[in-house]
């Protein structure tokens, strides 16, 4: 078995896929996700010997074939698009057993899988439903359904995930976005008979009454309530405040006026375009569906600002030292507290250091909501209405925006507004191409600014970036490395005044006016950020990568060390025993009876040269690495058999960290695991000398 690409065009369906029938209902949506993302999982094939060529039968992974003839034949992708494909030999074998395996060792992802992944996309992404259905080919009313989901109640949601409700009985608690609503209906009738009426949920979650420890009720207070009309029913032993008030209805709408009136309190400050007040604690999606994540600019703060965040991470880290090493718990209960104080107040002086643009402010806004309490508190996130990557419309009838607005030139139709465009565009373009130092500064700026992480960085109207770089989860809790921090001291030093200019134009001029040397500073770090994830060897080995390694003669050990967390604690102990082989032969033998913790820090400290040992064996533990690890230069026909499958296939996600099986294709261009997760594969012995690929996967 091994791993190649191939022209589309040597790509043939077989007739032994078990899979008969298309299902191309969702043709459209698999091709918009190859289109975005790209082929995930390779296609598995067979070779057909020709006289003159060689053609390939594609036995698993058929609707990812016709999903890229669609790119192809609609022009989203070239005629000779290469394609990664995984070759078997035996034709007749692997195309039923693999073609059977992938239809049949499939699950469909769950409705709250889906939206706990396409909440998460838009938490990290800032994208919107919109931008989501277009990557992933679907509605925007399904995604919009799979988001409403997220204002769930956690108990009810838990359920859905479980698969202890349907679908239907979740949407019918999303009848109303009032989470104490929905969780007092959840509590009243998910243990009885009409746990599954869908019909019962959404009377129930309609009822008006509320409970006196409702948000709504804490904000608006008794007195109020009754002042308007209000009723409360209460029993015999019930305390003062508690029971239910009857009139839902007087309470929402007293409350809304009043929080209304807190809203226009808290716009007169003149720091937001708009305050919408929400009689919720917490903040429905229905309220954000159409707006944009919004995030200020920081400026660096104020010296006297700056003076007290130094004293309060003094104090904050000698009361972390306290709450460590004390044993008397009041003074740990006493340091703990006032760390919380501090951190509250170290949090509010960062927020003087966000700055909203005046040309922005109009359009950005926050949501004042209820705490748990009754509370009245502006939400941690901000919103705005134009998109990121837009200019906001003037204002003015008939005018036009820039390069991204959203008002049409005054008396042009579209298409000719459109043709214009690109004309315009033609015409700058050729200057550009005979200005050599311009090109170069644009080219630049544009990915120097993907670094600064400009909020408006596409109204560059440039295309140049920095891709996905599918960067890997990794391991949690892991110490940055070496070259991490030294990375991080690279970007500090490298002249920044120029971004914190108004707009981008202002930005590029300040650009401009650096030296060649800064400039020249700024494209290396750029590019350096655009560097995928490889290894050496294995499932993430890139032959490429490895050579400009190797010609730049980098020494690993120079910046990276494995240590407990990032390296040994993931390997089985006889993997361990191994590596302390390799640096002394007589080590495995004396930790042979010790446990897996201090066998990991031991060959960690050791690897460190924290170790007093013989000064050869010191050298050799400092310079020690995992085969991965290393940067070499292949031969051509090398490099290929390091990045592909070995003979058995048992290659695996050497850097992912928290993948233990093997990963095959569902069907539709998805990944799922092969076996029980976390299932230990079997032991494998070096043969070189070095830790082998199979081992370095396994404690992946």
């Amino acid at each position: 078995m091994e791993n190649i690409t191939v022209p589309f065009s040597s790509l043939v369906l077989s007739d032994l896929n078990v899979r008969k029938t298309a299902g191309d209902l969702a043709l459209d949506a698999l091709a918009a996700s190859i289109l975005e993302h790209g082929l995930i999982q390779p296609l598995v094939v067979t070779a057909i010997k020709a006289r003159r060529s060689t053609s390939y039968a594609v036995h698993a992974g058929g609707r990812r074939c016709r999903a890229i003839a669609q790119l192809i034949e609609t022009g989203k992708l070239p005629q000779d698009h290469g394609v990664d494909v995984r070759v078997f030999a035996n034709r007749a074998a692997a195309a039923r057993e693999i073609s059977l395996a992938e239809n049949l060792i499939r699950e469909s992802m769950s409705p709250a899988d889906e939206c706990r992944a396409f909440k998460d996309i838009i938490d990290t992404d800032g994208a919107d439903a919109e931008d989501i259905a277009r990557r992933f080919g679907l509605t925007v009313r399904h995604v919009q359904g799979r988001l409403r989901l997220a204002d769930l109640a956690e108990p009810i949601f838990a359920a859905l995930a479980a698969g202890d409700i349907t679908l239907d009985i979740a949407m019918a608690y999303c009848a109303t976005a009032d989470r104490d609503r929905q969780l007092a209906a959840w509590e009243r009738l998910s243990a009885g008979w009409q746990a599954q009426n869908a019909q019962t949920i959404r009377r129930a979650v309609a009822e008006t009454a509320i409970a006196s420890s409702h948000p709504v009720a804490l904000f608006l207070g008794e007195d109020e309530y009754r002042a308007g009309g209000g009723r409360i029913e209460s029993d015999l032993f019930a305390a003062s405040g508690e029971g239910m008030w009857l009139d839902g209805e007087i309470a929402t709408e007293l409350a809304t006026k009043k929080l209304a009136y807190e809203a226009e309190i808290a716009a007169l400050g003149g720091r937001y375009g708009w305050v919408t007040p929400v009689l919720a604690a917490y903040l429905p999606y229905e309220l954000t569906k159409d707006l944009h994540p919004f995030y200020p600019s920081r400026v660096d703060p104020a010296p006297e600002v700056q003076a007290r965040l130094d004293e309060i991470e003094v104090r904050i880290d000698e009361l972390n030292e306290v709450a460590e090493t004390s044993e008397d718990e009041a003074e740990v209960e006493k340091a703990e507290a006032e760390m919380e104080l501090l951190s509250a107040e170290y949090d509010k002086l960062g927020e003087t250091c966000q700055v909203i643009r005046d040309e922005d402010k109009p359009n950005v806004g926050v949501f004042l909501i209820l705490e748990k309490d009754g509370t009245p508190a502006l939400h941690h996130q901000l919103y705005t209405t134009v998109k990121p990557g837009r200019a906001a419309a003037s204002g003015q009838a008939g005018s036009s925006t820039g390069s991204a607005g959203t008002a049409k030139t005054d008396g042009f139709s579209r298409s000719l507004e459109e043709n214009l465009a690109k004309e315009r565009r033609d015409v700058l373009a050729l200057h550009v191409a005979t200005d050599p130092a311009m090109a170069l500064d644009l080219v630049i700026f544009r990915l120097a600014i993907d670094c600064m992480g400009f909020f408006t960085a596409n109204d560059t109207g440039l295309s140049i970036k920095i891709g996905d770089r599918f960067e890997p989860a990794g391991l949690v809790g892991v110490p940055p490395s070496q070259a991490v921090v030294d990375l991080d001291a690279v970007r500090s030093a490298l002249p920044h005044e120029w971004s914190q200019a108004d707009d981008l134009f202002t930005a590029f001029l300040e650009f401009r006016g650096l030296d060649e040397e800064a400039k020249a500073s700024w494209l290396a770090y750029a590019v350096s950020q655009s560097l995928k994830a490889s290894l050496d060897v294995g499932w993430r080995g890139n032959a490429f990568l490895s050579g400009v390694g190797a010609m730049m003669e980098i020494d690993v050990a120079a910046h990276w060390r494995p240590g407990a967390e990032n390296y040994f604690d993931r390997l089985k102990k006889g993997q361990i025993l191994t590596a302390l082989g390799q640096i002394d032969p007589e080590l495995p033998a004396r930790y042979a009876t010790a446990k897996k913790g201090e066998l990991a820090l031991a060959a960690a400290k050791l690897c460190a040269g924290d170790t007093i040992t013989d000064p050869a064996v010191k050298q050799r533990a400092a310079a020690w690495l995992p085969e991965a690890m290393r940067f070499t230069a292949k031969a051509p026909a090398e490099a290929d058999s390091a990045a592909q499958s070995d003979a058995n296939g048992d290659e695996g996600p050497i850097a992912s960290g928290d993948c233990d099986a093997e990963l095959i294709g569902d069907g539709e261009d998805g990944l799922e695991q092969a076996g029980a997760p976390g299932e230990p594969a079997a032991d494998v012995e070096p043969e070189d000398g070095h830790l082998s690929e199979e081992v370095i996967a396994e404690a992946a």
